[in-house]
């Protein structure tokens, strides 16, 4: 029986082997052949040579015209200065959060900052605006939203 269990082993071992290199091994026939072509690059469509064109032209435009790069280039922060209306000074954060939500509300921007030499308080700001006649023309309104009839103008930098 030893001999009869050896045999039927080195057969199927044999079988399986065959069939892993006969049957399973791919088919030249059936394989698909791959190339990959470099890009042509030289060939321009005529679309893309009227945007090299205009490219071209901005860029003689702008070595022509060196206004706008020293414009750009003469840009400092001190040229944002913005306005901001001081409505309240307050010791709690809560209640300025409260009025900075209540002044969102009724359609202005406002927000909250440390106030005082101890910074101990917190003023609420209404804007920044851009210019100082935006919060004069709307001096009533503001008023009537953050439920104050003081508030100081001030310059907001930056």
């Amino acid at each position: 029986m030893n001999i009869e269990r050896i045999v039927g082993l080195v057969f199927s071992i044999s079988l399986l082997l065959v069939l892993l290199f006969v049957v399973l091994t791919p088919q030249i026939e059936y394989q698909q052949e791959f190339t990959i072509s470099d890009p042509v690059i030289n060939e321009i469509t005529a679309e893309e040579e009227e945007v090299v064109e205009v490219e071209e032209k901005e860029t003689e435009i702008l070595k022509e015209n060196p206004i706008f790069e020293s414009d750009v280039a003469n840009i400092k922060k001190s040229d944002f200065d913005l306005f901001v209306l001081r409505v309240h000074v307050l010791s709690s954060e809560d209640n300025a959060k409260k009025i900075v939500t209540q002044i969102n509300e009724g359609g202005f921007p406002a927000f909250t900052e440390l106030f005082g030499a101890k910074q101990n308080l917190h003023a609420v700001y209404v804007g920044p605006f851009i210019e100082k006649d935006d919060i004069e023309l709307n001096m009533d309104l503001i008023q009537q939203v953050s439920e104050s009839k003081n508030g100081e103008i001030s310059r907001w930098k930056l």
